[in-house]
């Protein structure tokens, strides 16, 4: 994932086709970390609402990179994509509250020990 962040950073001043290669790199790295999360952290996990909360932050994933190649294989192709203000309103605020908030508030339950 440090790969196809740079990359996509480096598309900015590059072009379009590197920034592609980078949301590629970057999209394979987050359906890893998604397919990971859904397979193997939340097996071992019996509490529903922890279960729940890595299910979504595993799921958000796996639609919000779905966007964030659309865009990108738009910018490099000229092909229709959706706006920069539209992915900010859905992929970026799905990713911060899906993706980030569920996960950040799983992986605090799963560290919360009863006495």
């Amino acid at each position: 994932m440090p790969c196809g962040t740079a990359l996509v950073f480096l598309g900015y001043f590059v072009g379009d086709w590197a920034e592609l290669a980078g949301a590629v790199v970057l999209t394979a790295g987050m359906w890893l970390v998604g397919w990971l999360t859904w397979t193997q952290v939340r097996r071992g996990v019996t509490d529903r609402p922890t279960r729940a909360l890595l299910g979504v932050s595993a799921v958000t994933l796996a639609a919000t990179m779905v966007l964030a190649l659309s865009w990108a294989l738009g910018e490099a192709t000229g092909l229709p994509h959706p706006s920069v203000e539209w992915m900010a309103a859905t992929h970026g605020v799905c990713n911060a509250a899906g993706f980030a908030l569920c996960g950040v508030a799983a992986w605090h339950r799963l560290r919360i020990r009863p006495l």
